[in-house]
């Protein structure tokens, strides 16, 4: 099949999924903006996005300009694949820059796939029910209409998981797809490693227990905040641990301080005096090739996000055979099921610093944790069984047209 892909960051969500399909035999094109390297085998047009200078408008208004302006020029990327003889036989596009806004316009005869991820709700940014200013339901609303307008212009959507997929409403529910991008198939083989050099100054021999956080920003709805302040219970407990934090200074999902600076300034300051910063090394980014590393050396990784849009590092650490303690919630009990394969949590973060330091004394069980995430991933999120699913789907979307 020919297939274009539309991602303002591409390869972005199709990261795996590309080459994969390419070595299936599939013709891969893409749209994109940034400048990334993917796979050779894959043409790509790319354009240029430069805003003029804009003032006096609400700035949701700026994002809604943001969106016109790139559907328009992904749009004329397009055009320019058509002009050469080209059409795609599904278009797989990321909807959430506008995008895909007008592909079903360039190729009326093309379906289009498209990857939503998530419909927001008030909790999905740490409001609670019910307590959301009138510029948050703002927000909410004009997000969401971005997403109404894909969906009905999409053949179907793909969601990683089923609570994702169960935050839609009932009106597209038809067109959702539950199918995962799935984990390459090196993880599940890797073996785990006994030390590892991380910098220098970072070394962590066999005799060291290792924790770990990671999260592509350091922020309240990854649980960052809740993990920071269990370190203090778990350093008194526990020695001689080392606790491995990676993620950046910006918020992805959440708000930012009200007091400014990042959510790790606010709390090195909370918790100023009470913890032994020698034993807990930040890392603001770490090449994926060593992220992997980690995750084969960490003895436990705490995972504390909200339900919310799921991580492909908790997939890919759970494939490489490490115990996870995560937080307590519908979308991580799709993947941890209690004293089989790992441990969920909620409670005070005294309670989950005491949690950690009692897990990290069972060895045993946290490897028997271990074997059982790679065996339960095997099936379900191993990278083949995801693109023979994703390959059935987009060959009967491509029939029907």
């Amino acid at each position: 099949m020919r297939l274009l892909m539309v991602h303002q960051n591409f390869p972005g969500q199709f990261r795996d999924l590309a080459p994969a399909l390419l070595d299936r035999g599939h013709e891969i094109r893409a749209i994109a903006c940034c400048e990334r390297s993917c796979d050779l085998r894959i043409k790509v047009r790319r354009y240029n996005h430069k805003l003029p200078e804009r003032s006096g408008l609400h700035s949701l208004s700026l994002e809604v300009d943001d969106w016109i302006r790139r559907g328009e020029s992904a749009a004329k990327e397009a055009e320019y694949f058509r002009k050469e003889g080209w059409a795609p036989d599904v278009i797989l596009a990321h909807p959430g820059w506008g995008e895909s806004q007008l592909m079903r316009d360039v190729y009326p005869t093309s379906p289009m796939l498209i990857w939503p991820e998530l419909w927001l709700k008030p909790e999905h940014m740490g409001i609670k029910q019910g307590a959301a200013s009138i510029e948050q339901l703002q927000y909410l609303r004009i997000k969401n209409w971005l997403l109404d307008g894909a969906l009905a212009d999409a053949t179907a959507a793909i969601l990683p998981t089923i609570y994702q997929a169960n935050t839609f409403p009932q009106r597209w529910k038809q067109k959702i797809k539950v199918i995962h991008e799935g984990v390459k198939e090196e993880l599940f083989e890797l073996p785990r490693l006994k030390s590892l050099y991380v910098s220098p100054e970072v070394i962590f021999g066999d005799d060291v227990q290792v924790v770990t956080f990671i999260s592509r920003n350091l922020e309240p709805m990854r649980g960052f905040p809740e993990f920071m302040r269990a370190l203090p219970t778990l350093q008194g407990l526990m020695p001689k641990v080392q606790v491995v934090v990676v993620g950046g200074d910006g918020v992805s999902y959440s708000s930012a301080p009200g007091e400014g600076g990042s959510w790790k300034e606010v709390l090195l300051k909370e918790l100023e005096g009470k913890l032994d910063l020698n034993r807990i090394h930040f890392f603001s980014r770490v090449a994926h090739e060593e992220l992997i590393k980690l995750y084969r050396r960490s003895d436990l990784h705490i995972y504390l996000s909200a339900a919310f849009v799921l991580s492909w590092s908790l997939t890919e650490i759970l494939a490489c055979g490490t115990a996870v303690l995560a937080g307590e919630n519908p979308m991580l009990r799709e993947l941890i099921e209690p004293g089989v394969n790992g441990a969920l949590w909620s409670g005070s973060s005294e309670g989950l610093g005491k949690a950690i330091a009692e897990l990290l004394t069972k060895k045993e069980l946290l490897q028997k944790w271990g074997a059982a995430s790679r065996k339960r991933l095997m099936g379900e999120f191993h990278q083949s069984h995801c693109v023979e699913q994703l390959e059935k789907l987009l060959l009967e979307l491509a029939g029907n047209y």
